[in-house]
C-alpha cells in the first residue's frame, strides 16, 4: 500500500482511472438498494417479535405523552426515533399506561392495533427508521473504507454488511442493536479524527458521539469510556498532562448530548436532576439486574443456563456466511502493507472499541442471540476491508509513454478472483434468505431449529404464518411471542396454560391431531415443560421456525433429548418417536 490510501483521490472526466474508482461506489449503492427492498418486504411480512411491542409502545408514549418513564429499559432515544413514522398511522393508544407494567401494556397496545386493523402498518412504519439506520451503517462503512484504504476496501466493507442474512434479519426489526451499531461507527469516525488532530472542535464532536452511543444503548457507557482513554493515550507520549486535558471537552459535550437526548422528548426527566436524567439511571439499574440473570442458551444441539464464552464465536460461524467470515479472517494479512501511522490510527479508533465490545460480550450471562454482536460485525467489516486492496498492491508497474502501466500477476488475479467469488456467494445467500432472513443459518448445518434459537432464529416473527396454518386445523399451539398469543388464533388450543401465575404444559396424553410449536419453545424457552415434543419428528415446518406435528395417537411423553428431532423421513406420519 502507499500513503495515498489516506485520502480517496478525486475523480474527473479527464482522469482515465476515474471509472475504475467509481464503480465500487455504484455497486455499494446497488447493494444498499437491494438490502432496503428486501428489508421492507420482511418488515411487512414479519409479525411483531418479542421485544418490539414494548419498544413501539415506549416510543409512541415518548412522542405523544412526552413521558420516557414507561419502559424499564433505557435509553429511550432509538425507540422514540423509530416511532416517528408510526404517528402517521394514528395508532390506538390504550389508557392506563401509568398504572401498568411495561409488558402488560405492550400487550394491550399491540392488541389495540390488531383490533383496529393497524398492526401490520404500525409495525412496518416502526421498522423503517431502523432499516434506514442499517443502510446508513453500510454506506458509512463504504465511505470509511474508501477514504482510509481505497475504493475496493470500501466496497468490501459494504459487502460484509449488506450481504449478510444476519444484518438483514435484524435490520428490519425495531430494536436497540442497529442504532447501537450506527452510533458505534460514528463514534469510531469521530475518534479517528480526534486521534489524528485533536482540535477543540473535533473533541467536542467526539463528545457528542460519546453521548450518542450512550443514548443508543446503555452499553455505550463503557464504549464512551474507552474512547476517552484512547484519545488521551494517543497524545500522552508527547503532551502528557495536556493530553489528559482532552477529557474535559469530551465529557462536557457527552453529558450535554445525553441530557438533550432526554430533554427533547421529556423535559421533566432532565430539569430536576443535576448530573444525568433519573430515568436513565433507573434504566441502567434495571439492565444491570435483568441482564445479569442467567438464561437458557441453545446452540448446535447443546443447551445450558448462563453464559458461555464460546457461544459468541460459534454463533457468528453459524449466522454469518462462511464466505464473508473467510474475508474477515484474511483481513489482518493486509496490515503489514499499511503505512505505520495509518495502521496505528485505524486500530486505535476501530480496533480498540471492537476488542472492548468483545470483552464485554464475553461477560454476558444471557446467551439469547448473536444480535448483541452486531456492532462488532460492523467494526470487523471495516477492519478487514484493506485486504481488498492487496491484489492492486501485487500488480507490477512499468513506465510506458510517461504514464504508469499496470500488469496483473497470477497472484493478484487469484486473490482478486477469490474475493469476488466469496462476495458473490454471500450476496446470493443473502438474497435467497429472504423473506426469512432471521432464521437463516449456514448451509450444511441442518435445519435452523436444530442449530440456533431465540433472536438468532425464532423471535416470534412467523405468527402470521402460524395463524393461517393453525386456524382451519384447530391445532394445539405453543408460540414464543409476547403480544400475540394462542388466543389470537381462532380455534387453536394452547399447549401451555397459565395456572397460579405460571405456565404449565397440558398433559401429553390429551394431545391428538395437529400440533404447531415455535422452535424456541423447545430449545431456549419451555425447556422442561414441552421437552417431550423434542423426541418426536415434525412432519413439516413453517418459515423455518414453527414445527408441525401430526399425532394420530396421544404421545407417551418419552424422555426428551436436548436437540429437537429432525424432520420425519418421507412416509412417516410423525406419530412415533423419532429415531435419532
Amino acid at each position: 500500500m502507499a500513503d495515498e490510501v489516506l485520502e480517496a483521490p478525486p475523480t474527473s472526466a479527464a482522469d482515465p482511472e476515474a471509472p475504475a474508482r467509481r464503480w465500487p461506489g455504484v455497486v455499494a449503492v446497488v447493494l444498499c438498494a437491494v438490502f432496503v427492498a428486501l428489508g421492507v418486504w420482511q418488515a411487512w411480512s414479519d409479525a411483531p417479535t418479542y421485544d418490539e411491542p414494548t419498544y413501539v409502545a415506549a416510543g409512541v408514549l415518548a412522542l405523544t405523552a412526552h413521558d420516557v418513564t414507561f419502559e424499564d429499559e433505557h435509553p429511550a432515544l432509538g425507540k422514540a426515533l423509530a416511532a416517528l413514522p408510526v404517528l402517521l398511522a394514528h395508532p390506538v393508544i390504550p389508557p392506563g399506561y401509568r398504572h401498568m407494567d411495561q409488558h402488560p401494556y405492550a400487550v394491550a397496545f399491540a392488541q389495540a392495533q390488531l383490533r383496529a386493523g393497524k398492526l401490520r402498518l404500525v409495525m412496518l412504519l416502526a421498522r423503517l427508521v431502523p432499516l434506514a439506520e442499517a443502510a446508513a451503517v453500510g454506506l458509512l462503512l463504504f465511505r470509511l473504507g474508501r477514504t482510509l484504504f481505497g475504493p475496493l476496501a470500501g466496497l468490501l466493507a459494504a459487502v460484509v454488511w449488506f450481504a449478510d442474512p444476519l444484518t438483514l434479519g435484524l435490520a428490519h426489526l425495531d430494536g436497540v442493536d442497529v442504532p447501537m451499531t450506527l452510533a458505534t461507527m460514528l463514534l469510531g469516525w469521530a475518534l479517528l479524527l480526534a486521534v489524528r488532530a485533536p482540535s477543540r472542535r473535533r473533541l467536542l464532536v467526539l463528545g457528542a458521539a460519546c453521548g450518542g452511543v450512550i443514548l443508543a444503548n446503555a452499553d455505550g457507557l463503557g464504549l464512551a469510556g474507552v474512547a476517552l482513554l484512547v484519545v488521551v493515550a494517543a497524545g500522552w507520549r508527547k503532551q502528557r498532562w495536556n493530553a489528559a486535558g482532552r477529557v474535559l471537552p469530551v465529557a462536557v459535550a457527552g453529558w450535554l448530548s445525553l441530557s438533550a437526548g432526554y430533554a427533547v422528548f421529556d423535559p421533566a426527566s432532565v430539569l430536576p436532576y443535576v448530573v444525568v436524567p433519573e430515568p436513565f439511571v433507573q434504566g441502567v439499574g434495571y439492565l444491570l439486574t435483568h441482564d445479569t440473570r442467567p438464561a437458557v442458551g441453545y446452540l448446535l444441539g447443546w443447551s445450558w443456563t448462563g453464559g458461555r464464552w464460546w457461544y459468541w464465536p460459534l454463533s457468528l460461524a453459524v449466522k454469518v456466511p462462511w464466505a464473508l467470515l473467510a474475508l474477515v479472517l484474511a483481513g489482518p494479512f493486509a496490515y503489514p502493507r499499511l503505512p505505520r501511522r495509518l495502521r496505528r490510527e485505524v486500530l486505535a479508533a476501530f480496533g480498540v472499541p471492537a476488542v472492548a465490545l468483545a470483552i464485554a460480550l464475553l461477560q454476558v450471562k444471557r446467551d439469547i442471540g448473536v444480535r448483541y454482536a452486531l456492532p462488532i460485525v460492523a467494526l470487523c467489516a471495516l477492519l478487514a476491508s484493506p485486504i481488498a486492496e492487496v491484489p492492486s498492491a501485487l500488480r507490477s508497474r512499468a513506465v510506458k509513454d510517461g504514464r504508469p502501466a499496470r500488469r496483473r500477476g497470477p497472484a493478484a488475479v487469484a486473490a482478486g478472483g477469490l474475493m469476488a467469488a466469496a462476495a458473490a456467494v454471500a450476496v446470493v445467500e443473502t438474497v435467497g434468505s429472504a423473506p426469512h432472513s432471521l432464521a437463516w443459518v449456514n448451509p450444511g448445518l441442518g435445519p435452523s431449529y436444530q442449530v440456533a434459537s431465540n433472536s438468532s432464529q425464532d423471535w416470534g416473527q412467523d405468527f402470521y404464518s402460524l395463524r393461517r396454518w393453525a386456524t382451519p386445523r384447530k391445532a394445539f399451539v405453543a408460540y414464543s411471542g409476547l403480544a400475540l398469543t394462542v388466543g389470537d388464533i381462532p380455534g387453536a388450543r394452547p399447549l401451555l396454560v397459565r395456572r397460579a401465575g405460571r405456565l404449565v404444559a397440558v398433559d401429553p396424553r390429551t394431545v391428538t391431531g395437529w400440533v404447531a410449536v415455535s422452535s424456541s419453545v423447545l430449545t431456549a424457552g419451555g425447556y422442561s415443560q414441552l421437552g417431550w415434543l423434542r423426541a418426536y419428528c415434525p412432519v413439516g415446518q413453517l418459515d423455518g421456525t414453527i414445527l408441525l406435528y401430526d399425532f394420530l395417537a396421544a404421545p407417551t411423553g418419552v424422555a426428551a433429548p436436548v436437540e429437537p428431532a429432525g424432520l420425519c423421513r418421507s412416509g412417516s406420519d410423525g406419530s412415533v418417536a423419532a429415531s435419532r
